[in-house]
C-alpha cells in the first residue's frame, strides 16, 4: 500500500528524521522519546528496544541457586533495563531503517488495522503464542479497543496461542460490534488518527480554524479493513464520479449517513471540536464484546508513548461483567486537592526538573492506571528517566501521595 501514499510518508519520515538524528551520527532511544514526533513512532522504538533486549536476555544463563524471583531483585531488574532500554544506542544508518520500518508499519495500522495486526502476528505462521501476542500489540497505540478486548479475550480464555483463523475471526467480531454501537460520526471521527498521524509531519501547525482532510484513498482502505463494503462503494463513486480526492470528517459522517439511511438528503453538523484531529477533551464510550467490557475513548487519538499522558480503558472483572461498569476515580483532581503549594512546587523542582507542565502529565497519567502495580512501575520509569534517586525524601513523598490515592480507591 505504500506506494499509494507515498508522499504522505516520505514526509513524515522526513519529519521524524529532521526532529531527532538530523545530520547526527548516532542518537540514543531517551532523545528519540523526548522528540517532538507521534506517540506511534515512539511507542514502535520503544518495543523494537524491548524486544532487543530480551532476546538478549534469553540467551543469559542464570544459577537456580541466585534468588532472581524475589520481589528486591525484580525491581532493581526493572530499574536496570529502563536505563538500558532508554540508552539504547542506534548507529544512523539503523536509525533511519527503523524509521522507515516504523512509519509504514503505523500508517498501514491506521489505515487497515485488522489486516496489518494479521500479517505482523502472523507472518507465514498459523499459530501465534499468547507471549508473542501480547509482546507485538505493543506496538500498537492508535485504536486502543482492539489491544484491550485481544488481551482480555486471551487472558479471559487462559489461551496460550491462537490460531490464525481464530484471532481473524476476533478481529471481524470486534470490528462488528464497533461499528453496530457507534453514530455515522463517531465512525468518521475514527479516521482522525490517521489524519493526526499525517498532520504530524506537517513543519508548521494547521490552521486551528482549518478543517483538516483525508485522503479519500485512505478512507477506502480503513473502510474496506472493516469489510463496510457499501461504504467504500459509495466512497469509491465520490471519487470516480466526482473527482473527490480528500473529504472532511463531517463530509466522510455525512456520506457514511447516507449510506446507512438511504436518505441521499441527510447531513451531518459537526462541531469544529468534532473535526480537528487533535481533541483534549474526552468523550467516553463502551464497547461490549463476548462479556468484556471496555470504556473507550472516541476522541482519544492515541495512547501515549512513554512519558506522555494516555488514555487507559477501564476493562472490569470478567465475573462482574454484566455490571455496568464504572470508569478509574479521577485522581488528578484529588492529588492537586491534597497536595500543598510547597510540596507541589519541592516535587516539580526536584522530581521534574523544574517542567510544571510535566508534573501535570504525570500526575494525569498516575490517574489512568487501573491498579497500584501499574503506576509503581510508571514511577520506576518515570524516576530514571528523570535522574532521581527513588529513595530521596522528595520521591519517596511523591510515592507515598500515589500510593495512598490508590489504597483508597481500592478499599
Amino acid at each position: 500500500m505504500g506506494y499509494i501514499f507515498e508522499s504522505e510518508i516520505v514526509a513524515i519520515v522526513n519529519t521524524v528524521r529532521g526532529r531527532t538524528i538530523g545530520e547526527s551520527e548516532s542518537i540514543r532511544l531517551r532523545d528519540v522519546l523526548r522528540a517532538d514526533i507521534h506517540p506511534a513512532i515512539k511507542a514502535y522504538f520503544m518495543a523494537e528496544v524491548k524486544r532487543i533486549l530480551n532476546d538478549e536476555r534469553a540467551l543469559e544463563l542464570r544459577s537456580k541457586r541466585l534468588p532472581y524471583e524475589l520481589p528486591e531483585t525484580a525491581s532493581l531488574q526493572r530499574q536496570i533495563d529502563i536505563v538500558l532500554v532508554h540508552n539504547y544506542h542506534f548507529e544512523q544508518q539503523d536509525f533511519e531503517s527503523l524509521v522507515d520500518e516504523a512509519v509504514h508499519f503505523q500508517f498501514n495500522y491506521l489505515c487497515r488495522p485488522q489486516w496489518t495486526l494479521l500479517n505482523f502476528i502472523y507472518g507465514t505462521q498459523r499459530k501465534a503464542s499468547a507471549s508473542d501476542l501480547q509482546r507485538k500489540l505493543k506496538y500498537c497505540v492508535d485504536y486502543t479497543y482492539f489491544p484491550d478486548l485481544i488481551r482480555r479475550y486471551v487472558e479471559e480464555r487462559g489461551l496460550a496461542e491462537i490460531t490464525y483463523e481464530e484471532f481473524k475471526t476476533l478481529l471481524e467480531r470486534i470490528d462488528r460490534e464497533v461499528v453496530a454501537q457507534h453514530s455515522s460520526l463517531e465512525l468518521a471521527r475514527m479516521t482522525r488518527a490517521l489524519l493526526g498521524f499525517v498532520d504530524a509531519a506537517k513543519q508548521t501547525p494547521p490552521d486551528e480554524f482549518e478543517q483538516p482532510k483525508l485522503p479519500i484513498n485512505a478512507a477506502i482502505v480503513f473502510f474496506e479493513d472493516k469489510q463496510l463494503d457499501d461504504i467504500k462503494a459509495r466512497l469509491e463513486l465520490e471519487r470516480d464520479k466526482n473527482n473527490v480526492q480528500d473529504v472532511t470528517v463531517s463530509e466522510l459522517a455525512t456520506l457514511i449517513e447516507k449510506v446507512r439511511t438511504g436518505n441521499e438528503d441527510a447531513k451531518i453538523e459537526a462541531s469544529l471540536q468534532d473535526l480537528l484531529p487533535s481533541i483534549s477533551r474526552r468523550e467516553e464510550k463502551r464497547v461490549q464484546f463476548d462479556n468484556i467490557v471496555v470504556s473507550m475513548d472516541e476522541t482519544q487519538q492515541h495512547a501515549a508513548a512513554p512519558g506522555e499522558a494516555s488514555f487507559t480503558p477501564a476493562v472490569p472483572d470478567a465475573k462482574n461483567a454484566d455490571q455496568e461498569p464504572h470508569p478509574p476515580a479521577d485522581i488528578h483532581n484529588e492529588l492537586y486537592e491534597e497536595i500543598s503549594d510547597s510540596e507541589r512546587k519541592l516535587f516539580i523542582k526536584k522530581l521534574f526538573r523544574r517542567d510544571e507542565q510535566e508534573f501535570r502529565k504525570a500526575v494525569d497519567e498516575l490517574g489512568r492506571f487501573r491498579s497500584w502495580q501499574e503506576a509503581s512501575h510508571y514511577l520506576d520509569e518515570l524516576f530514571v528517566l528523570n535522574n532521581v534517586d527513588p529513595f530521596s525524601k522528595e520521591a519517596v513523598l511523591f510515592t507515598d501521595q500515589i500510593f495512598t490515592r490508590y489504597r483508597t480507591r481500592e478499599l
